[in-house]
C-alpha cells in the first residue's frame, strides 16, 4: 500500500478521537448543565457538537483523499484533505465570531457572568481532556504530515483554551473580579480567530496552488551541485495533501546524448524525492547555449595549441590524451596510450596545412602535416578535450 495511504489511515484515528471526546464532553455537558441549571455548560455542549461535524467533515475528507486516480482526478483526491482543513476553518470562524458577540453584548450590557463553581469544574476536565487530544493529534499529524488532522488538532487545543478561559472566568467572578471575565473572553476570541485565519489561509494557498518559495530555492541548490547541469531554468510546485508535485525545467550542455540526460534527469529524481520528500517529479531537458570557448573558431585554435603540445611533450600533454587512445603509427603498428607516451618522440617543428572538421560539436577531426608525414586525429570532448585516436601516414609523392 502507498506509505501516503496509509498515512493518511493513521490520521483517521485522530479523527475518531476527536469525535469520541466530543461526544462524551457534549453529553456529560448537557446532563450537567440539565442537572446544576447551568446555561454555560448547555451552551458549551452544543459548541462541542459543532465540532463534531467539523471533526467529521475531517474524517470524511481523509477517507476521500485516499481514493486512487481516476479520469477525472489524475493527480488523486489528494486534496480533499486540504478541502476538509478549510471546512474546519470555518467551523472555527462561527465559534470565534458566536464568542465574540457574547463578549460584545456582556460589555455592552455590563452584565456578569453566572457563578457556576461546577460549570468551571467541568470546564477544567473539559480543558484537560482535549488538551490531552490536542497532543495526540498534534504529533500524530506532524509524523503522518497531515494537514487536515493538524486543523483538528488546532481546533482541539482552540476548546481547551477556552474551557480553560471560562472557567476561570468563573473563578474570578465568584471573587469579584468581573474585568477577569472580559480579559479572557478578548483573549480567548483572538486566539480562536487567530487559528481560524491561519488554518484559512494555509489551505487557502494550497488549493490555490500556492508554493513554498523557499522550498523551490533548497531544491535548486542541491540540484546545481549534481554534475552536468547548467541551470535550472524553472520549477513550479504544488501540493496535493501531504503530496509535493514538482515540474523542473533544466538546462545541459547540448552535446549529452539523449541516454546521458536522461542518467541526469533520474539522479535529480532521486535527490528530490529521496532528501527532500516530493512525491512526483516531471523533469523536462532544454540545451543550454554554447558555451563561447567552444565555438567552432575557439575550438579551431584550442585544438591547435593541444596538438602542438602533444608532439612537443609540453608539460601536462599526457592529459590530453584519452585512456583509451589509439596510435597508428607510420609503419601500420598499434599503439595504446602507455606504449605512445614511451616511443612518441619529441617534435619541434610547425604544424603545416592544419585543419579541423566538425563531426559534432563535441567530436572534431583535426589534420596537419610534420615533414613528409601526415597526421590525422580523432578529438572528443566529455568534460574536457582528449584526442582519442592518431594516424600517422606518410604523404603521397
Amino acid at each position: 500500500m502507498n506509505q501516503n495511504v496509509t498515512n493518511l489511515k493513521l490520521a483517521e484515528r485522530g479523527a475518531l478521537l476527536s469525535i469520541g471526546a466530543y461526544i462524551v464532553l457534549s453529553g456529560i455537558k448537557l446532563v450537567a448543565g440539565q442537572l446544576f441549571h447551568s446555561d454555560a455548560l448547555r451552551a458549551d455542549a452544543f459548541n462541542n457538537i459543532s465540532d463534531i461535524i467539523g471533526n467529521i467533515a475531517v474524517l470524511v475528507g481523509l477517507k476521500m483523499a485516499q481514493k486512487p486516480a481516476d479520469t477525472d482526478h489524475k493527480f488523486g483526491h489528494w486534496k480533499m484533505e486540504d478541502l476538509a482543513s478549510l471546512i474546519t476553518s470555518f467551523i472555527m470562524f462561527v465559534v470565534g465570531f458566536q464568542v465574540l458577540y457574547d463578549t460584545l453584548q456582556k460589555l455592552i450590557s455590563n452584565s456578569s457572568i453566572e457563578v457556576d463553581i461546577m460549570g468551571a469544574i467541568v470546564g477544567i476536565f473539559s480543558a484537560l481532556v482535549m488538551l490531552a487530544v490536542y497532543l495526540y493529534n498534534n504529533r500524530l499529524a506532524k509524523k503522518v504530515r497531515s494537514k487536515a488532522l493538524e486543523a483538528a488538532a488546532k481546533d482541539n487545543l482552540s476548546d481547551a483554551v477556552t474551557s480553560v478561559g471560562t472557567s476561570i472566568a468563573i473563578f474570578a467572578a465568584a471573587f469579584n473580579f468581573p474585568i477577569v471575565d472580559k480579559i479572557a473572553a478578548i483573549i480567548i476570541t483572538f486566539f480562536i480567530l487567530k487559528t481560524a485565519y491561519d488554518i484559512f489561509m494555509e489551505s487557502f494557498f494550497t488549493l490555490s496552488d500556492g508554493f513554498d518559495e523557499n522550498l523551490l530555492k533548497k531544491y535548486e541548490e542541491d540540484i546545481l551541485k549534481l554534475p552536468k547541469i547548467v541551470s535550472v531554468k524553472s520549477q513550479r510546485g504544488r501540493t496535493y495533501g501531504a503530496n509535493i508535485y514538482l515540474d523542473v525545467v533544466l538546462e545541459m550542455n547540448p552535446d549529452l546524448s539523449v541516454y546521458e540526460s536522461h542518467e541526469v534527469t533520474e539522479q535529480v529524481e532521486q535527490l528530490l524525492t529521496l532528501k527532500h520528500g516530493v512525491f512526483d517529479v516531471d523533469i523536462h531537458v532544454e540545451p543550454s547555449e554554447i558555451p563561447h570557448d567552444e565555438m567552432y573558431e575557439h575550438v579551431y585554435d584550442k585544438l591547435f595549441r593541444f596538438e602542438t603540445e602533444i608532439q612537443a611533450h609540453a608539460n601536462g600533454y599526457e592529459e590530453l590524451i584519452d585512456d583509451q587512445y589509439l596510435l597508428i603509427d607510420a609503419k601500420g603498428r598499434y599503439r595504446n596510450k602507455t606504449q605512445m607516451l614511451v616511443d612518441h618522440p619529441i617534435q619541434t617543428t610547425y604544424l603545416s596545412n592544419y585543419q579541423m572538421t566538425s563531426i559534432s560539436q563535441k567530436s572534431k577531426l583535426v589534420t596537419f602535416e610534420i615533414g613528409d608525414y601526415v597526421h590525422t586525429s580523432l578529438w572528443r570532448r566529455h568534460e574536457n578535450w582528449t584526442v582519442i585516436f592518431h594516424q600517422i601516414s606518410k604523404k603521397q609523392a
